[in-house]
């Protein structure tokens, strides 16, 4: 069968997998996901959030796995499965969800990157502005391409090695103390957390569709595991460090435990670190929102190819801001991001093994028929070389 390659200069060096995958799952939650997750586990919270960063390595298997098989058939990527595992129609309806699914990602990254400006920064921060001027930033980058995208990426990831780096400040402050007694928790407890942790290592899944446009896939496996990796090595860190350097009474008051710890650092030169990390974390936005923007428009195109990508791009961006202008309270963003979650854990967890397993059956039905072609021209042969005796 005809195999679909992206031409090769609109591909990128396979170590750029571990710059994407970081990216995508180290946004705005990890300002917050310190108070959720140890609601349940209190000193504990470090065990489910490195159990869900080992199961993510897991299920990078089988989505390597899954494209990597897949590559036979034509273009590697969930889009072109959907219309080969079930059909044009389903196929493209159940992209539509996927579709749907990627655009409340950016919502929600959108909109709770605002909230925490207006409630840090810039308690006037017109909503309609900044989402305007923000949507031309990502639209120029996606009209660049991938290439593009990816290298917001890289100079994110490049900017937010000394950010992370002050986080050693705590040492000096921690008490370790408040790591005991270890294990002192149930498994409904820790399954609690587990649950709640979700939207901190979505995002991984974008291999599905950013797949094609790696040179040489085969190398990039190892760079998509060494980026879950950082991801996990970064949320636990910062699990340890708010359960070291507050209470577990005083982490349950604080919204953004991450914020506060940056509150308490002072340089000679200036006195509100918080400040500079709110606003450098634009660094991270950026790219989250241009490849979630990105992977919208071109499902739009691969579903209806008479639409090209950058007609699709208009309108998702202007829907964009009109959703994060009638967004305005903080229950809506809660209950968007409560669905995206159970959503996205039902994705990871269940339909990409189910794919897998699916592709299996598909290939199992298409060596049967295959062989019973074979046998049915072999009996045909010897039929014939039977008659001219």
């Amino acid at each position: 069968m005809k195999q679909f390659r992206i031409n090769e200069t609109h591909q990128v060096s396979p170590v750029y997998a571990l710059f994407i995958i970081k990216g995508m799952q180290v946004g705005v939650s990890v300002f917050s996901f310190q108070r959720i997750v140890s609601r349940d586990s209190e000193q504990d919270a470090w065990i489910p959030v490195m159990v869900m960063g080992l199961s993510t390595l897991v299920i990078m298997w089988i989505m390597l796995r899954l494209l990597k098989n897949e590559q036979a058939y034509g273009m590697p990527d969930l889009f072109a499965m959907h219309r080969r595992f079930f059909g044009p129609w389903i196929g493209n309806l159940f992209s539509a969800v996927i579709i749907a699914y990627e655009f409340c990602i950016v919502i929600i990254f959108m909109r709770a990157y605002i909230e925490l400006l207006q409630m840090w920064v810039f308690p006037r921060l017109p909503v309609l502005s900044f989402t305007a001027i923000f949507c031309l930033i990502v639209w120029y980058i996606v009209m660049g391409g991938f290439r593009t995208i990816t290298g917001t990426f890289l100079l994110s990831f490049i900017y937010l090695l000394p950010l992370f780096l002050v986080n050693s400040f705590s040492v000096t402050e921690a008490h370790f103390n408040n790591l005991l007694p270890l294990f002192d928790h149930s498994p409904a407890e820790l399954a609690r957390s587990f649950i709640k942790l979700s939207p901190c290592y979505l995002g991984f899944e974008s291999l599905l569709f950013f797949y094609p446009f790696l040179k040489r896939p085969q190398q990039a496996e190892k760079w998509c595991y060494y980026g879950l990796l950082t991801s996990l090595s970064v949320y636990v860190t910062t699990t340890v460090l708010g359960t070291v350097y507050f209470s577990q009474g005083e982490l349950q008051t604080l919204i953004w435990p991450l914020l506060d710890f940056w509150k308490s650092i002072h340089f000679p030169l200036f006195d509100r670190f918080e400040y500079i990390g709110i606003v450098y974390w634009l660094t991270v936005l950026i790219p989250n929102i241009s490849m979630g923007v990105w992977i919208v428009s071109r499902g739009i195109k691969q579903s209806a190819p008479v639409i090209k990508q950058k007609y699709a791009l208009v309108p998702v961006l202007l829907l964009l801001i009109l959703i994060c202008v009638v967004m305005k309270e903080r229950s809506q963003i809660d209950w968007l991001n409560t669905t995206v979650s159970r959503v996205g854990l039902c994705i990871i967890y269940i339909y990409i093994p189910f794919l897998l397993f699916w592709q299996w059956i598909l290939k199992k039905k298409e060596g049967m028929t295959h062989e019973k072609e074979l046998s049915h021209h072999h009996d045909a042969d010897a039929a014939q070389r039977l008659h001219r005796r």
